[in-house]
């Protein structure tokens, strides 16, 4: 459970303003392996890898309450690697400013891409590190995080609402892109229903690439017994798809199928999921994913491969 700290400003004779500040993170430690062509196939510890239901990261949130129902919010995520205790690089997190009030929210920074949260909304395993619809689209084609990236979300409306980002041309250039990308998302959650669409497009492309946009539009059901989920997918270029599966909970249990095939490169990507909680905050699980061979040429995977892990992860 993660633990709340309140922090108050220390220096003598001043009434400083009162900020929550929130330290929380998620240990996940799985055996793993890979079977594949050319692929060493011993099992091994992971710690943020494929076989991972997510990356082990630490992180700090402070929230100040401004008044008039306005709040600013700066968080910090940094990734660990516990088969060694080493921090890895900060960027590859959170590292944000916002201002959230009845108008929505503002964020500047590094953030999960309003892409992400599209795909999100309904994929059936909370986009784990193991998720067949995220290692087969990648969250439209765009990857999960957006490094200096401005965006405004707005209010949640019965259940819907929509985020709007945009990196800048000089911002994208010196995140080693080619100009500026706008990424947007719109999300209907409300009772047994999510659906969520996903869109972005960058300003310039490299020579010969795709100037289409690159977006997916998924919806997932919760029948009470089953959750059914499923989407269509269109990433720039050749690429584009479908996915169908679903989520079965048993008691403490949870099930999962789910098939994601890229018909532009005849590529298909299986999963098998299973989760035992051991509180609310602990998970033991077992995760299989076949990675498929694309068919046609200049695809994805040259070779099928089967991919294994068994673990646990604990949020604190």
């Amino acid at each position: 459970m993660k633990k709340t700290l309140i922090a108050l400003a220390v220096l003598a004779a001043s009434s400083a303003a009162m900020a929550q500040v929130t330290l929380y993170g998620v240990a996940d430690i799985a055996l793993g392996a890979v079977n594949a062509t050319g692929v060493k196939s011993d099992a091994n510890m992971k710690t943020n890898d494929a076989q991972n239901d997510g990356n082990s990261r630490w992180g700090i949130k402070v929230v100040e309450d401004l008044g008039g129902g306005m709040k600013a919010t700066a968080q910090f995520e940094q990734n660990i690697d516990y088969s060694t205790g080493a921090a890895d690089v900060a960027s590859g997190r959170y590292a944000y400013m916002a201002l959230d009030g009845g108008f929505g929210r503002i964020k500047a920074g590094r953030t999960l891409s309003p892409s992400f949260f599209g795909v999100a909304a309904w994929e059936l395993t909370g986009a784990a590190n193991f998720s067949a619809v995220a290692n087969q689209f990648g969250f439209a084609g765009g990857g999960s995080r957006n490094s200096r990236e401005f965006s405004y979300t707005t209010p949640n409306m019965g259940g819907f609402s929509a985020t709007l980002g945009y990196v800048t041309e000089l911002d994208g250039m010196e995140n080693g892109g080619l100009g500026s990308k706008l990424d947007a998302n719109a999300i209907y959650a409300a009772g047994p229903l999510a659906v969520g669409l996903s869109y972005w497009k960058n300003d310039k492309v490299a020579p010969g690439a795709s100037t289409d946009g690159n977006y997916s539009l998924g919806a997932s059901y919760n029948f009470g017994a089953f959750i059914l989920a499923g989407s269509f997918q269109d990433a720039a270029g050749p690429s584009q798809g479908w996915s169908l599966g679903a989520r079965v909970p048993v008691g403490p249990w949870a099930f999962t199928v789910d098939v994601a095939q890229d018909t532009g490169f005849d590529d298909t990507d299986y999963l098998l999921y299973a989760g035992y909680s051991l509180s609310k905050r602990t998970t033991a699980y077992f995760d299989y994913r076949r990675d498929g061979k694309s068919n046609k040429a200049g695809g994805k995977s040259a070779v099928d491969a089967d991919i294994y892990g068994i673990g646990v992860r604990h949020n604190f």
